[in-house]
């Protein structure tokens, strides 16, 4: 468990995780040089409970995937899972998990997964494969399945893949990108019913600011469609995701174009732009567009993707369009 200012939901989290019915698992607290109380809660749990394990980074690493790569050499158990500093579980979470490993001896097991806002009872939640939570996936229909978010990452997984494989650190979002090469080293992948509650109502997640590292999402995007293609998937799997691309980098300079503070990083999307100028992405591009969307689109994209001065008009509309509609929430 990263931990990076987090006091404000902190405890509730370390409760929930103390309170498993699972008995034979450690918590790795893994502080990343927080300015809040942070660490001296941790320290406290550790203290009287010792499955909870406290840890400092040597200095701020700013990202879960350098994180966490920082903890997988003090890992001592046959499997992890991770999980955020405000999450929460259900009772059975841990057992749930491990006993559905040890019947199907899959790679990873995953568990409901519910985007959790306090006091709502109307939570979406993912279950099993479209409901399904008998089903055994092979590591490269779980990769398709999370594309789309049938599926999540936030799986138990071998030790090994953590140990062996590693997070990519390229980005704040290099974690989504982890997870899915995890899937990919997979044989089978299972799910229980135990519940991962991912929480959605703290203000104060990263993943909520607009900052420099919002602008990591368009590379994440790309780097997924590279794993696709090095891993000889179809266009049918590549097509959608330079479609999601493209449309990420649009979102990315439109959000600059009307975040002041974010100019100097305009760099990023540059870089980006430049990704994408391969015939291998406009192909997948092509392919993705020709799948369901009408000509005016097709051509408004694909021109976007090899001209960088009509890339920069559109997300120039995007941008004034995407204020109005914000204001307009606002005030209604």
């Amino acid at each position: 468990m990263p931990v990076y200012n987090g006091a404000a939901f902190l405890e509730e989290t370390l409760e929930s995780l103390r309170n498993q019915d699972f008995e034979d698992y450690e918590i790795l607290c893994i502080d990343d040089c927080s300015t809040d109380h942070s660490a001296r809660l941790l320290a406290q749990y550790a203290e009287k409970d010792g499955r909870f394990r406290y840890f400092k980074t040597p200095e701020n690493l700013g990202i879960v995937p350098k994180v966490m790569n920082f903890a997988a050499p003090l890992v001592r158990g046959d499997y992890f899972a991770y999980t955020s500093q405000d999450d929460l579980y259900s009772k059975d979470w841990l057992n749930s998990l491990y006993q559905r490993a040890q019947v199907t001896k899959a790679d990873a097991v995953l568990p409901d997964v519910e985007f959790f806002f306090a006091g709502r009872a109307d939570n979406q939640r993912i279950v099993g494969l479209n409901g399904d939570r008998s089903a055994i996936l092979s590591g490269r229909d779980a990769f398709v399945a999370s594309l789309d978010w049938r599926i999540a990452g936030n799986a138990l997984w071998k030790s090994a893949f953590l140990k062996e494989i590693g997070f990519q650190d390229f980005g704040m979002f290099a974690d989504e990108y982890t997870v899915r090469s995890f899937f990919l080293a997979c044989d089978t992948v299972a799910f229980c019913d135990g519940v991962f509650f991912y929480r959605q109502d703290n203000p104060d997640a990263i993943t909520k600011k607009v900052s420099a590292k919002t602008l990591d999402a368009v590379h994440n995007t790309f780097m997924l469609w590279r794993l696709a293609k090095e891993n000889s998937f179809d266009e049918t799997i590549c097509g959608p995701m330079a479609y999601k691309t493209l449309k990420s980098l649009i979102r990315a300079y439109a959000l600059i174009f009307r975040t002041p503070q974010l100019q100097p990083y305009i760099y990023k999307c540059d870089a980006a732009f430049e990704a994408l100028q391969s015939d291998g992405f406009r192909a997948s591009l092509a392919a993705g567009l020709r799948s369901d969307k009408g000509f005016p689109l097709r051509f408004v994209y694909l021109r976007a993707q090899s001209s960088k001065k009509y890339l920069l008009a559109v997300a120039r509309v995007k941008a004034v369009f995407g204020a109005v509609m914000h204001g307009k929430r606002r005030r209604g």
